[in-house]
């Protein structure tokens, strides 16, 4: 029984940590993925002055900034510079800041990639500590059902064993009380013949 709970325990915490990878995965994915359009946009509005040019890439970085994972550790100063380009429609601003902006949208880009690449490594880990405990504890619990199945045989054995020594015992005392019974009445019939043989010796003799 205990074996068998600390299995379900096992499972139980594994189901919720590979949900909450799941779950960190797929917005890191989703935030790299918009960084990328974003940079790829920058890289093709060359024409900086036209306005429409600067709404599509305010509208990316926009995008890059709405897909941004819960776990982050972006840095306020850069948060804020996004923040305020995305939001900004002045064509005039966006060709001077669109360098530090592909800098900043680039490094967290790259941070974030190593990010899901580790966080790959250490689920796949995880999972090969849970399947090796997993395991383990199936052996063991083979091992437990073994045991259990041996000592039942055992038992089995030591009970048909007692119930025929007790049955044995029972008809040994019925046959001592049998035989007691019988030397009784043998005993007592011999007296009898014998007190009868010696009134007749003793009636010869006279």
């Amino acid at each position: 029984k205990k074996n068998l709970e600390e299995q379900a325990l096992a499972t139980s915490i594994r189901q919720k940590e590979n949900a909450e990878y799941v779950a960190d995965t797929d917005e890191r994915k989703a935030a790299i993925a918009a960084m990328q359009e974003a940079v790829e946009t920058l890289i093709a509005g060359t024409s900086f002055v036209q306005a429409d040019a600067a709404q599509g890439v305010s509208k990316a970085v926009k995008l890059a900034l709405s897909q941004m994972p819960a776990k982050t550790n972006m840095k306020p100063e850069h948060l804020s510079l996004l923040e305020e380009f995305a939001t900004s429609h002045n064509a005039q601003k966006y060709a001077p800041q669109s360098a530090t902006i592909m800098g900043i949208l680039g490094d967290m880009y790259n941070t974030f990639s190593t990010d899901l690449e580790e966080a790959v490594s250490d689920e796949a880990s995880a999972n090969r500590k849970f399947e090796d405990y997993i395991y383990e504890k199936q052996v063991e619990l083979h091992d437990l059902r073994t045991t259990k199945q041996n000592k039942e045989e055992q038992k089995a054995e030591a009970e048909t064993l007692l119930a025929d020594t007790t049955q044995e015992y029972d008809d040994t005392e019925a046959q001592k009380e049998a035989d007691i019974e019988f030397f009784d009445e043998t005993k007592a019939a011999c007296e009898e013949k014998n007190e009868q043989w010696v009134k007749r010796k003793e009636l010869r003799d006279a």
